[in-house]
């Protein structure tokens, strides 16, 4: 992955289109996890913009990146999550050390996404929130290799389930798509509100792997 400005990044989310997004996005993450309470450890959090959007829902958040360079622009925005430098296919945490893990459109930068998949079950006690670039989306048609998407891996849920074979104990798994036109504009903010989460057009991807032996 290219290394991005920070503020300009950032700034992204203050754009009509960006915000609107953003909104779409975290929308569907909460939707498909319902009630989320304590611990969570967001990983490829870069700037912090969805790290924020999980503290101000009342989660304790460990922001985790890759990039120092991001990392010290997010502590400086928002100073009351925790921020630690590591990669997703190595996490220095014991076993169970959250309650949550999320990664929201940064597995599509990981080599290795089953690796790192793993490695998030395996520090979480409850459930894995993921937000991925959908392959066979008007998105992807658009803007596949252009500027902040240059680089990154388009999947589909059907991947997210291949890599889900072997997590122990079995996941069960919730899936929805948004941002099905991503231009922004009135007519495609109408379609995304009347849209069905599960209609396999949506250029986001959300899944949510929850741990039901926890709660047994």
């Amino acid at each position: 992955m290219q290394q991005l400005d920070p503020a300009s990044y950032d700034q992204w989310y203050d754009t009509p289109r960006g915000s609107w997004i953003a909104r779409c996005e975290s929308r569907l993450l909460l939707t498909l996890a319902t009630v989320m309470d304590g611990s969570l450890l967001d990983i490829g959090a870069g700037t912090g913009h969805f790290s924020r959007m999980f503290s101000h829902h009342g989660l304790e958040v460990t922001a985790l990146d890759p990039s120092a360079v991001m990392l010290n622009y997010a502590r400086q925005r928002y100073s009351a999550s925790y921020y630690v430098q590591a990669r997703a296919e190595q996490l220095p945490f014991p076993s169970k050390s959250y309650d949550y893990c999320s990664a929201i459109t940064s597995l599509c930068f990981v080599p290795k996404p089953e690796q790192a998949l793993k490695e998030m079950w395996r520090v979480c006690r409850k459930g894995v929130l993921l937000g991925l670039l959908h392959h066979p989306s008007l998105l992807y048609l658009l803007k596949a290799d252009t500027a902040g998407y240059a680089g990154a891996r388009w999947d589909r849920y059907q991947d997210i389930q291949k890599w889900a074979d072997n997590l122990m104990p079995p996941p069960k798994i919730r899936h929805g798509y948004a941002i099905h036109l991503p231009s922004g504009n009135s007519v495609a903010r109408l379609l995304e509100s009347i849209m069905p989460i599960h209609t396999p057009t949506g250029g986001f991807l959300a899944v949510y792997l929850e741990n039901v032996a926890s709660t047994k």
